[in-house]
């Protein structure tokens, strides 16, 4: 009995909570652009990928499904603060790089898509 009534002031409570979120009636909520390009005002499609350049540690190589782990540095031209990633690299060939070294890479990234274009030792 005493489990029932916790659900049912649980439940009180989130319709509360979803009642004082919702929009007023007659206004619609701005949409929202932070994990989608911004369209293009002449074709409506996603803006163009943008490149950059890092540096880091790679952490991990996955030639299979062809992706490598760094940790790196900010990189200002994305906004990125420091951090590790896995980048999918689909041209890339791993055998000349193992976890722990240090690397240089280009990078072509497109909202929250990025991918790894070039790569080599620092």
């Amino acid at each position: 009995m005493k489990t029932n009534a916790t659900w049912l002031v649980g439940l009180m409570a989130m319709g509360l909570v979803a009642a004082c979120s919702a929009e007023p009636s007659g206004e619609a909520a701005a949409p929202s652009t932070a994990s989608t390009p911004a369209p293009t005002a002449e074709s409506g499609k996603p803006a163009p990928a943008q490149q950059a350049s890092a540096t880091g540690t790679i952490e991990a190589i996955d030639p299979v499904a062809k992706t490598v782990t760094i940790a790196h540095g900010p990189v200002p031209a994305l906004q990125w603060p420091a951090m590790t990633m896995t980048f999918q690299a689909p041209n890339l060939d791993f055998t000349a790089f193992q976890p722990g070294q240090r690397v240089a890479f280009e990078i072509s990234a497109s909202g929250m898509n990025a991918a790894v274009t070039s790569l080599r030792h620092e």
